[in-house]
């Protein structure tokens, strides 16, 4: 992957160019970063954590 530097003249310009840049980004680009994100939030909060697991159910709509 090819790293490149642009410098904005504005915050506007700046958060208008991520907006694109996300907007353009994969599905797998987005939640490869939520989950990067989110393992960096884990570590921050819980350092002793070695492992973690994380339980998703489904349900129907309407149902608690």
């Amino acid at each position: 992957m090819e790293k490149t530097i642009k410098i904005y003249k504005s915050f506007e310009e700046a958060e208008a160019a991520e907006k694109e840049y996300w907007q353009n980004a994969s599905y797998e680009k987005r939640v490869e970063t939520l989950l990067y994100l989110q393992q960096l939030m884990l570590e921050l909060f819980y350092p002793d954590v070695k492992r973690m697991e994380k339980v998703i159910s489904f349900g129907k709509l309407g149902e608690e």
